[in-house]
């Protein structure tokens, strides 16, 4: 696989585990607690490095 493909794979990962943890929180009634607040921030955080990535891999290639 090339680089986008792995930065595309990394996203889309990334978005599922957002989309997860956000269901573990309603199911626990723990929306807003810090622990998962802080965990939400760093794969928002994550997510937004990873759709840099891929749009540089984009801009590269069609230059």
């Amino acid at each position: 696989m090339d680089n986008l493909e792995n930065a595309r794979i990394n996203h889309q990962r990334n978005k599922s585990d957002i989309v997860n943890l956000v269901k573990q929180m309603f199911a626990e009634s723990k929306w807003g607690d810090e622990e998962y607040r802080q965990a939400l921030d760093e794969l928002v955080r994550k997510d937004t490095e990873l759709v840099a990535e891929v749009t540089r891999i984009i801009k590269e290639r069609h230059g």
